[in-house]
């Protein structure tokens, strides 16, 4: 028996699936979870096989509850479900450990072929999904900085774009008129914010998801 839990903030979304899965006879036990604080307290207590996780969460994205979660519990198999058809989150979540990744507008047949495809140790991408990566561009829109990321703020975006240009700490503040610390303070937020480790994942970040006028 297959016990899944339902990661997504809209109830709607996970009744929904529940609906789907309930009566699936190798499907035992559903948990659900809004966000990622819950996701991750769920999983202190109970056994849990499969999760299906959404990449929009009010706390954590889904890419970085993806890598705790790989991090914490290798063994649990992680599908993303998303409505997010675009190359760039496709590829960050691949790279974070996903196991699948389908879109919201799948059919329950196609649900449950990815669940059993990577219950089985292989891994599941849809038709959309991998003509997505094999096109290396959004199919359809390019993401949004406030779907992708959280929303940085109008002094952050400042400081990024001269980091960019290669200014120094002290040029940065003499340029905006802030201290010194003040810049750090806000370099700190923009690394946490794009989940960069140093100067050169905040450049990389700038461009890869247009956060730059």
């Amino acid at each position: 028996m297959i016990d899944t839990l339902l990661v997504d903030d809209h109830q709607i979304i996970i009744d929904g699936l529940k609906t789907l899965l309930e009566g699936e006879t190798d499907i035992g036990k559903i948990l659900e979870a809004q966000n990622g604080e819950s996701t991750l307290n769920i999983l202190k207590d109970n056994k849990v096989d499969l999760i299906l996780l959404d990449i929009n969460l009010p706390d954590k994205s889904g890419f970085e509850i993806c890598k705790i979660i790989k991090g914490d519990y290798p063994d649990i198999k992680i599908i993303a479900l998303t409505m997010h058809d675009a190359a760039a989150y496709i590829s960050k979540m691949i790279k974070s450990g996903v196991d699948g990744y389908i879109l919201k507008n799948t059919g329950k047949e196609e649900l449950l072929q990815a669940i059993r495809t990577v219950m089985e140790g292989e891994r599941y991408f849809s038709k959309e999904v991998t003509d997505a990566l094999i096109a290396g561009t959004p199919k359809s829109r390019k993401p949004r900085t406030s779907d992708f990321i959280q929303k940085l703020t109008r002094r952050e975006k400042e400081v990024l774009q001269l980091i960019v240009e290669e200014l120094t700490t002290d040029e940065i503040a003499g340029k905006l008129f802030i201290s010194a610390t003040t810049v750090i303070s806000h370099r700190k937020s923009l690394l946490r914010k794009l989940n960069a480790k140093n100067t050169a994942g905040l450049v990389k970040a700038a461009f890869e998801f247009g956060l730059l006028e």
